[in-house]
């Protein structure tokens, strides 16, 4: 067996977080390497241009912002527009460590859960970034609009969601990434109408090019007339999601293919735990062979209810509410 394993691939070098200034505790890292990193004057980011791969929550909003900060930038994606980028399937919330209902959350347990969840081999630097930010994050999606769900009063409302103890979900009922993904695009069709973003439809991004080991520019396909166009920029941004088709029908739509991680990946970028995807324990089985992704129940329902199956394949044709209790196996909870 090992000598199969051998022949299949080889194992690369440890991957080592060279920018992440170690020399200083976890909590202050981020604020560290903001600072040593070097800044563009704003009179200089009108001479600097950006690619940005993707328009979803993550491309869309990093397209808009640096398009505001003065940067010159492009945007690539398949859809026919960037309102149906995935990230509107996204349904039940986005977490942030505000602890509006005094239950015990902060930053440290934001990032603790995180990297339980993650099994413990996410980049702690960059969870406890995300940590950090995350309240920020918040704010920014509210001064775009986004309609998240309120108490009578009219303060955001938190919901405790996905097995978490503490309610740090913010929602917008059963539609955040919908309404997160109409705050982002209407961020980003601003900045186009300001000039400084451009956009591109029914682009495929094909190649990757390099110089000096830098990524510069990506080589695309019009989808409409399959004309392939070279794009150059300083730097290129990828907002392209994961491999959500590697276990086939999920709650990712077959067009999150995968295509621009992969082009980066042949052109030396590292690709890490390619299996590493999302897995929703709520889905509605999948009903027939016409289907192209699952359909996601809520996962609140992990908060508000338990799930179980027959501890003894004889109960399996029984009438669910004559099995006692101690014939139930919560397996989730096991």
């Amino acid at each position: 067996m090992t000598e199969l394993i051998e022949g299949l691939y080889t194992e690369g070098e440890k991957i080592a977080d060279t920018k992440a200034p170690h020399a200083v505790p976890i909590s202050r890292r981020w604020e560290q390497r903001k600072f040593e990193a070097q800044l563009v004057n704003p009179a200089n980011r009108r001479k600097l241009d950006i690619i940005v791969v993707g328009s979803g929550l993550a491309g869309g909003a990093a397209a808009a912002s640096l398009g505001e900060q003065g940067y010159n930038v492009k945007v690539f994606f398949y859809q026919d527009s960037a309102r149906r980028a995935h990230s509107i399937a996204a349904q039940g919330g986005i977490n942030a460590a505000k602890n509006y209902r005094n239950d015990g959350d902060s930053v440290y347990r934001l990032f603790y859960d995180t990297v339980k969840g993650g099994d413990y081999r996410a980049r702690e630097d960059n969870v406890y970034r995300l940590a950090e930010v995350s309240t920020n994050i918040i704010d920014q999606c509210v001064a775009q609009g986004v309609p998240f769900a309120r108490e009578y009063g009219g303060l955001l409302d938190n919901r405790s969601f996905g097995g978490v103890q503490v309610s740090r979900t913010f929602y917008a009922r059963g539609q955040t990434g919908q309404q997160l993904l109409i705050g982002a695009y209407q961020a980003l069709e601003r900045q186009v109408h300001a000039g400084t973003v451009e956009e591109f439809r029914r682009h495929e991004m094909v190649e990757l090019i390099l110089i000096d080991g830098r990524a510069r520019g990506i080589v695309t396909r019009d989808m409409v007339t399959g004309e392939i166009e070279t794009h150059l920029a300083d730097a290129v941004v990828l907002c392209t999601g994961g491999y959500g088709n590697v276990f086939f029908l999920s709650t990712n739509a077959m067009g999150c293919n995968a295509t621009a991680v992969w082009r980066a990946h042949r052109r030396g970028a590292y690709f890490a735990n390619p299996c590493y995807t999302q897995i929703h324990p709520t889905c509605i089985p999948q009903s027939g062979d016409f289907q192209s992704k699952l359909t996601l129940m809520s996962e609140s329902l992990r908060n508000d209810g338990r799930i179980w199956v027959p501890k003894r394949a004889e109960d399996c044709d029984k009438d669910p509410r004559r099995i006692p209790e101690e014939d139930r196996d919560y397996y989730l909870e096991r």
